[in-house]
């Protein structure tokens, strides 16, 4: 009989030891999953806005049908030349960009950039710098969803369109 209790908790040790070594590695794997997607993001971002590189912008690093929403508007872009267009607007617009990755951090398929965005405005000369953050979703190492949130009154200042009081 005490044979038998001795092996029942051995045999119960082995599986929870199993289960933990399981959770483990599967933390280990999503932790890892993380790690790549936030070097390929960052890596990309960092050629479309720093190296002015709109092309960066394909179906090698985004789903075909990646959605750009606004912050209270909803949809701003559908589709890589939605996505293409949406950012051109930046690199057509500013000249000196400097684009800096402040933090980005995430979980699963999730990340979260805060961002500064440094540039100057070509049709007025005005130096923007602004700050923000950006809701990211992935899916299978692309980028398929990102909302950006900045200070749109202090974008608009910044260029000269509203009076700062």
């Amino acid at each position: 009989m005490k044979k038998l209790v001795i092996l029942l908790f051995t045999l119960v040790g082995l599986n929870a030891q199993a289960q933990s070594k399981k959770e483990c590695k599967e933390l280990l794997d999503a932790e890892n999953q993380v790690a790549a997607n936030v070097k390929m993001y960052t890596e990309i971002w960092d050629k479309i806005l720093n190296h002015r590189d709109i092309d960066a912008i394909n179906d090698t690093n985004f789903a075909k049908d990646v959605i750009l929403l606004n912050q209270k508007e909803g949809i701003r872009a559908t589709g890589i030349e939605g996505f293409k267009n949406a950012f051109n607007y930046y690199l057509t617009t500013f000249s000196d960009i400097k684009f800096t990755f402040i933090d980005v951090w995430g979980h699963g398929d999730k990340l979260i950039k805060h961002w500064n965005f440094q540039g100057k405005h070509n049709a007025t000369g005005n130096k923007m710098n602004l700050s923000g953050v950006t809701l990211v979703k992935m899916k299978d190492g692309e980028i398929i969803e990102e909302q950006d949130f900045d200070d749109n009154l202090w974008y608009n200042q910044q260029l000269g369109q509203y009076m700062v009081k």
